[in-house]
């Protein structure tokens, strides 16, 4: 088995896609796909690096490239499409690159005026809205999100490029998440930071009924004031159960006056991430309903992590799954030029994550319960949850995954809810790049993978069987990238055992590069 760093095509996963294809090209299906599996399954990722003479620099910076794979009467066929926000149009408007991204620095815009373009080589007045990481559903409609304040409506029938909605005009809010979330009667929530209001976290949450802009009818649920007004945490997604918000304080922190300069310091937005070994992480949890912070607090060692699992409640209690790495060396590690030609002596060496679940025991009287004792109540978790001298309550992780574990999907229905199966991709072997999918069973803690040599699958998106009995009645999607022929293939696995029942060949002048996030529309 070759691992990333013996894999001398590698570099075939990150290079630039050189033609769009809006129309529907077919795949050619080996195998036999479920008769009841129709819909699309849409992506979302970098698809451009260079623009003219200039060049990203990291792997969250490429240009957005928006997927389909449609699934009609047992064929599949597949499209692409550029998301047309400004970063793409500027972009090729000018032939290079204007917007500043995760890990580039950008060109003041040459539409600005002289006084415009003086200020922003000293101060960032314009954020970038290259959508690249995912989607999510307000109401009826299909949005691109990335950690920009400005979700970009599209088409999910032919890729188009919509509206965008403008967080900033409406909450002041500076950045929002890419994972927001739809509760089970519809409604969307995310989250997003405000620098100008004292540096807090904001709960958004969006009226799935309205027809119009979003934010006309969205308000904020809850606003959570960051523990250091100048070091706000980085954070990716965010917990939800039944009745409650569960959001996480890492210990990866944002310098805000290192961010305030970055044009003048010429630094990227992830040059401003700090890593503190030495801190805590802080647990928040809301009530939906009221928007209240409940009083108990929760505290853990240092960690990151960017994607949660899942989160649900239990006999008062809490259980929060999330994916994490050891430290958040992974940022430095996306580079391009490490991604395509490792280090100096052309080695690469991943890290792998692992799912943490923490139990958050919310009914706890901090000032009648006991100090030093756990008081997670639940049989089937070595988590634990100390209250401390100062009122703090102390919680230590159990690792869940024998293996490991991050881009986590689960079936939608167990969402905030007891559930036992999540997907996942992991590296096979440690230090390579993710090249495996990974069922795991979080009641019993045992794993089953799907892997092929030279082959890169992308996150797994579980989409459920009619009329389901078992939380794993359903298949697994997957669009996979062989690094040796360059070519790619859509794949579709039983969720049940990850035995392949389908893969559908995209033609060999079709290119279709890795992505990050997607979901299943019907």
């Amino acid at each position: 088995m070759a691992g990333m760093s013996d894999d001398p095509n590698i570099a075939k996963l990150f290079q630039s896609v050189q033609r769009e294809y809006p129309d529907p090209v077919k795949a050619r299906v080996q195998g036999k796909l479920p008769e009841w599996l129709e819909g699309s399954l849409i992506r979302n990722g970098p698809g451009l690096f260079e623009v003219g003479e200039t060049s990203y620099q990291h792997w969250f910076d490429g240009l957005s490239l928006l997927h389909r794979f449609s699934f009609q009467k047992g064929k599949v066929t597949y499209q692409n499409r550029f998301l047309r926000s400004d970063a793409y149009t500027k972009a090729k408007k000018y032939n290079k690159i204007i917007y500043g991204e995760f890990g580039t620095m950008g060109i003041p815009d040459p539409c600005k005026n002289i006084l415009e373009r003086f200020v922003s080589h000293f101060v960032p007045v314009s954020t970038t809205d290259n959508n690249l990481i995912n989607f999510y559903k307000i109401g009826d409609e299909v949005y691109t999100s990335s950690e920009t304040n400005t979700p970009i409506r599209i088409n999910v029938n032919d890729l188009s490029t919509g509206p965008k909605i403008d967080l900033f005009g409406a909450f002041w809010t500076m950045t929002a998440t890419a994972h927001g979330q739809v509760d089970h009667d519809g409604t969307t929530y995310n989250v997003g930071t405000s620098y100008f209001t004292g540096c807090n976290y904001n709960i958004i949450k969006f009226n799935h009924k309205c027809k119009e802009d979003p934010t006309k009818s969205a308000k904020i649920v809850c606003t959570i004031p960051a523990r250091y007004k100048t070091r706000p945490s980085y954070y990716h997604s965010f917990g939800m159960t039944e009745n409650y918000f569960v959001f996480l304080e890492q210990t990866l922190f944002i310098n805000v006056p290192k961010l305030a300069t970055s044009v003048l310091r010429k630094i990227p937005v992830c040059q401003t991430l700090e890593y503190d070994r030495t801190d805590t992480s802080l647990f928040h949890v809301i009530r939906k309903t009221t928007g209240e912070i409940l009083p108990v607090k929760f505290a853990a060692g240092p960690l990151f992590g960017m994607h949660i699992v899942n989160s649900y409640e239990q006999d008062g209690q809490i259980v929060f799954d999330i994916c994490c790495f050891p430290d958040d060396s992974l940022i430095k590690k996306f580079y391009l030029e490490y991604l395509r030609h490792g280090d100096q002596q052309g080695k690469r060496n991943f890290p792998r994550a692992q799912v943490r679940r923490f139990v958050l025991p919310i009914n706890v009287d901090q000032k009648t319960a006991p100090p030093g004792v756990n008081l997670v109540t639940l049989p089937d978790t070595s988590a634990t949850a100390v209250l401390q001298d100062d009122g703090v309550i102390f919680l230590k992780h159990e690792i869940i995954s024998p293996i490991g574990f991050d881009m986590p999907n689960i079936n939608q229905r167990v969402n905030g809810r007891p559930y036992r199966y999540a997907y996942g991709n992991c590296n096979r072997e440690l230090g390579e790049f993710v090249n495996t999918i990974v069922k795991a069973d979080v009641k019993t803690r045992k794993c089953v993978v799907w892997h092929e040599e030279y082959c890169y699958p992308s996150e797994p998106v579980f989409v459920e069987a009619p009329n389901a009995v078992n939380e794993d009645d359903g298949v697994i999607l997957s669009s996979v990238l062989n690094s040796q022929t360059g070519r790619a293939f859509l794949l579709v696995l039983d969720a049940k055992n990850l035995k392949e029942l389908s893969r559908a060949h995209l033609p060999a002048d079709v290119e279709c590069p890795l992505s990050f996030h997607g979901q299943f529309v019907h």
